[in-house]
């Protein structure tokens, strides 16, 4: 009766408001700005976007500067140039002081140092050799520093040089004609050496069927899983391409694109990659079929990689089906059921090996299930392994251990014996605050999130050479190398998987609950019978964002438009606008409380905002909702809605953006241009599963006097059970004869 009512008198009302306020604002599809692109362009990158983000600070032996770029397949790097913009400490000696640019470990110059210079902001170009660019590259900027002092410490702090964010890398670009050959899938649509976001536009010859949508959901999730952190987002069309830009077509023989009416007929999944009509560097990645289901198919081998796929089209025949994936075990998410080796979590080989005097931070990304129930829990074992050349002062030499920038622990880097060189250290990642002086340097239970980054630093101390400021020569160890064994392990295994819900946080995050299983197979998306080009481009950008985080393309995944589907399928549901009929009908009684709060805020969407004037009510207008279904109470429901194509623009936006993603949280979350707000209603839930007795004790944790009365009576009622049971013990041996 309760989801009844929230259904009722929340969700409807809102619906009718965004409808009414779409109404008032003039419709617009969302489409990609093109400016026609030349066979050569300029291109220029920032050190700070190349660069870890806030090193820019150069300290002699201590810290150099590396920046890393990478060159598409498709494009030649006829010219490249630094602008720097630096500044020299004025303690170093300019007759002996300059700075070293490297790439690829070769050097591609020296930068003096003057004396007019030092303390100033200096403005200098390098040309760099493009023969040394490959597709992966590397700069590094390296400090040799001198002071006035007699002795000379090469480690002293005022031995420093730092860079401007503004310096830049400006590279002259020449396009150049991709080959049109499927197995270099997913290029030339997706480079993994660029880091920008994948911007893939897909085309339909007109409102596309349900299971042309899933076609495209399945292809958007798998350019999901290669974008990854980038980000990704995928524009509808319909009826028309993209003007400079490659894209994906999905048609059958019944409906195609103009563009596509001489193409060839076919009779089986097709995949083809074809020039663009107009634009000469764009490629176009076809994918046909007889019907609907064929094109299905086909997006499917390309999303579970077929081997069949070569050369400019290739037709698809018996592919095999895959398994459906059980619950949490994503291949980007760390094992549920026992421990996790570091090795399975690595993105390169040399990723936890370091060298020098202060290495980089070594790090690995840790993906956890979202409803992981970490309540009370003392912490998440660690089996670290790792090794190191014996450091020359041992006492301050150090591995700390961190995770989400919070600090864990510290081992001191101790050489027990000649010739070894290992450490192995068993280690809590902890939840809950301890005692000080206690071994576990605890975290809260909100550092452990969807999304976390285990950091592991090594620092080597230098060795002075006496003990007097006055005649002192520091010694540096040669050649310092460190490394976590690729063994290490984290075990999550002991923990339940329990969740309050509905949290958007948790959907924002990491796609929750849908996530759960990463090929979808519980997912039902409801969608207009009509879908728009917004709805359609959100839906898309939503499957790849769940796809990305999971690491597996969503195969299983179903779409439709019927609601009495929804409540067969027994599936968690997410609703693009008002997909289901009944949201329609949103004219119902009287508003309840819940629900004037929640229409005010979508009227006002920020108290602390001036109250708006009546021709703001077109502005972009979206909310998000989440709910516990109808149809099962281990079920949710996220229902996505706007009142134009401007504010399903604005939910995607918000999605993909990490500081507007970090305000969607609670049940309701509303969005009015660039205001966010978030509010926990209507009724809480739970997911999942835990023992009874554990279930028992945390909803009854934060009720004490209860648990003092339920205590008491569990202790009378057993004392009652003992004292019957002795006294009838008592009895039988009283009436025991001789």
């Amino acid at each position: 009766m309760m989801r009844q009512h929230f259904a009722r008198f929340v969700l409807m009302p809102i619906v009718a408001l965004l409808i009414s306020l779409g109404a008032l604002a003039t419709p617009t599809e969302p489409l990609v700005t093109d400016t026609p692109q030349p066979a050569t362009y300029q291109r220029s990158l920032s050190l700070g976007e190349l660069s870890s983000p806030g090193v820019l600070l150069l300290r002699n032996m201590l810290r150099h500067l590396y920046a890393e770029f990478g060159v598409r397949s498709d494009e030649l790097i006829s010219a490249a140039e630094l602008q720097l913009f630096y500044t020299p400490s004025p303690a170093l000696n300019a007759k002996r002081s300059h700075v070293k640019v490297y790439l690829n470990d070769e050097l591609m110059g020296v930068l003096p140092i003057l004396d007019q210079e030092l303390g100033q902001e200096v403005n200098r170009t390098l040309t760099l050799d493009t023969s040394f660019i490959r597709d992966f590259n590397h700069l590094r900027f390296e400090l040799v520093g001198s002071s006035d002092s007699t002795p000379e410490d090469p480690m002293h702090a005022s031995l420093w040089l730092d860079f401007s964010a503004k310096s830049q890398l400006q590279l002259s670009v020449l396009r150049l004609k991709a080959s049109n050959d499927l197995a270099i899938l997913p290029e030339p649509f997706f480079d993994h050496r660029d880091k920008a976001p994948l911007l893939l536009p897909f085309v339909f010859s007109g409102a596309p069927s349900s299971t042309q949508q899933t076609a495209a959901a399945v292809l958007a999730s798998w350019f999901g899983i290669h974008s990854s952190w980038r980000g990704a987002a995928f524009p509808a069309f319909i009826g028309g391409l993209p003007a400079n830009r490659s894209a994906v077509v999905l048609a059958n023989n019944q409906q195609r694109p103009a563009f596509l009416k001489d193409y060839p007929r076919v009779s089986a999944p097709t995949l083809a990659i074809i020039d663009h009509p107009s634009a000469p560097f764009a490629k176009l990645l076809l994918v046909l079929g007889e019907d609907d289901q064929q094109v299905l198919t086909a997006a499917r081998a390309v999303a579970l990689g077929s081997n069949n796929l070569k050369g400019p089209a290739s037709t698809l025949h018996n592919q095999p089906e895959m398994p459906p994936r059980k619950p949490y075990d994503a291949p980007n998410w760390v094992n549920s059921d026992g421990p996790t080796h570091f090795s399975e979590l690595l993105d390169n080989p040399l990723q936890l090996q370091a060298s020098g005097l202060v290495p980089p931070p070594l790090s690995l990304a840790l993906k956890v299930p979202a409803d992981l129930f970490i309540w009370r829990s003392p912490g998440v074992p660690l089996d670290l392994r790792y090794r190191y050349t014996p450091p020359l002062q041992k006492e301050s030499s150090l591995l700390s251990i961190s995770i989400n920038d919070h600090f864990v622990q510290a081992f001191p880097l101790n050489d027990p014996a000649p010739g070894n060189i290992a450490g192995l250290a068993q280690q809590q990642l902890p939840l809950l605050t301890h005692q000080p002086g206690s071994k576990r340097v605890l975290i809260p239970a909100q550092r452990i999130g969807p999304h976390n980054e285990l950091r592991m630093n090594f620092t080597f101390n230098a060795l002075p050479g006496c003990s007097q400021d006055s005649n002192c020569a520091t010694s540096l160890p040669m050649n310092i190398q460190a490394a976590i064994d690729p063994d290490s392990s984290i075990d999550f295994s002991a923990f339940h998987h329990y969740k309050a819900m509905p949290d958007l946080q948790a959907f924002a995050a990491s796609g929750y609950p849908y996530s759960r299983f990463a090929d979808l197979s519980q997912t039902l998306v409801l969608m207009p019978p009509q879908p728009s080009q917004a709805e359609l481009s959100l839906l898309l950008a939503i499957v790849g964002r769940i796809a990305a985080h999971t690491g597996y393309p969503a195969t299983r995944l179903s779409i439709g438009d019927d609601w009495q589907q929804a409540g067969r399928s027994q599936r968690d549901l997410l609703i693009v606008a008002a997909a289901v009929p009944a949201f329609r009908r949103a004219q119902g009684p009287e508003l309840s409380a819940l629900a004037e709060q929640v229409a005010a805020k979508l009227s006002h969407p920020s108290s602390r905002a001036p109250r708006r004037q009546t021709s703001d009510a077109a502005a972009e207008l979206a909310a998000l909702i989440g709910f516990k279904s109808p149809f099962d109470d281990q079920r949710s429901v996220i229902a996505m809605m706007a009142g134009d194509a401007s504010g399903y623009g604005l939910i995607e936006q918000s999605l993909l953006d990490n500081q507007r993603r970090a305000r969607i949280a609670g049940s309701v979350t509303l969005m009015h241009g660039e205001h966010i707000d978030s509010a926990a209603l209507g009724e809480t839930y739970y997911v999942g599963s835990l023992p009874w007795w554990l279930m028992l004790w945390f909803h009854l944790a934060d009720h004490l006097l209860f648990l003092v009365i339920l205590a008491s009576l569990s202790a009378v009622l057993l004392a009652s059970v003992l004292f019957s049971m002795l006294g009838l013990l008592a009895r039988r041996r009283l009436q025991a004869p001789d």
